[in-house]
């Protein structure tokens, strides 16, 4: 069980994140809930199974050009559970309201994943990022 859901968490960063959307599928189940704070108004309801998923990675990866992500931590595996920290690194493409950096900006900002596993797929996901440091480079924080 822990190599399937490490093998699952890895298609999610190097698959899914990348853009490949049908992922999403292959990887959660219909009732995947993501445990998030609201991304934009009247979107958090929106943001279940794998058709939520896919519109959580659109919308993060809106903003970015050549958005990437690098494992630095884990995965770790305990019980239903799996954690990892992953460093993210793009090409600010604008968008973003209140930001005054530049279209081609680079940018670079980290974050926790937490997901839950349940017969071979993810049915739970919680993140935790650094929307601080993001927005100091955006030029959106006072």
């Amino acid at each position: 069980m822990s190599e399937t859901a490490k093998n699952l968490y890895r298609r999610w960063l190097n698959e899914l994140w990348a853009g490949e959307h049908g992922v999403a599928r292959e990887i959660v189940s219909e009732d995947f809930a993501i445990h998030h704070g609201e991304i934009r108004p009247g979107t958090e309801r929106e943001l279940v199974g794998p058709a939520g998923l896919t519109r959580l990675v659109e919308l993060g990866r809106q903003p970015f050009e050549e958005l990437r992500f690098t494992l630095e931590v884990g995965p770790i595996v305990e019980g239903d559970l799996l954690s990892a920290r992953w460093l993210g690194t793009g090409t600010y493409a604008g968008g973003v309201p209140g930001a005054t950096a530049a279209a081609g900006t680079e940018v670079e900002f980290t974050g926790n994943d937490i997901l839950r596993f349940r017969e071979g797929v993810f049915v739970a996901y919680w993140v935790c990022s650094d929307g601080p440091w993001l927005s100091k480079q955006l030029g959106t924080s006072g």
